[in-house]
């Protein structure tokens, strides 16, 4: 079986709106493509989402998403919808926490 790969252009506005978070740049930030994997001759295909890793030296949390226009990221097991004001108070944390060490 074929399989084609299509590399999605990671939304630019899912970009600046993460980068309005106050000192999230103090973070790294790395911003990791999806892809559209198809199986040809077949009806069948698979989205790979866009990722968002943002660390430091002590913690780490993937994002995911989804839709180009949506405002809604989601954590690596899909079990919680992360909003941007919900990002902005994990990336308050974490730099609070990195104060602490």
């Amino acid at each position: 079986m074929n399989v084609s790969i299509e590399i999605l252009e990671f939304p630019l506005c899912v970009k600046n709106k993460i980068l309005r978070i106050k000192d999230i740049t103090k973070l790294n930030i790395e911003y990791i493509t999806g892809k559209n994997i198809i199986f040809n001759n077949s009806n069948l295909g698979l989205k790979e989402p866009h990722k968002i890793i943002i660390s430091n030296d002590k913690k780490r949390i993937v994002l995911l998403c989804y839709d180009d226009d949506d405002t809604n990221l989601y954590n690596e097991d899909l079990s919680e919808i992360i909003t941007i004001s919900k990002l902005t108070d994990i990336v308050k944390e974490i730099l609070e926490n990195n104060k602490n060490f």
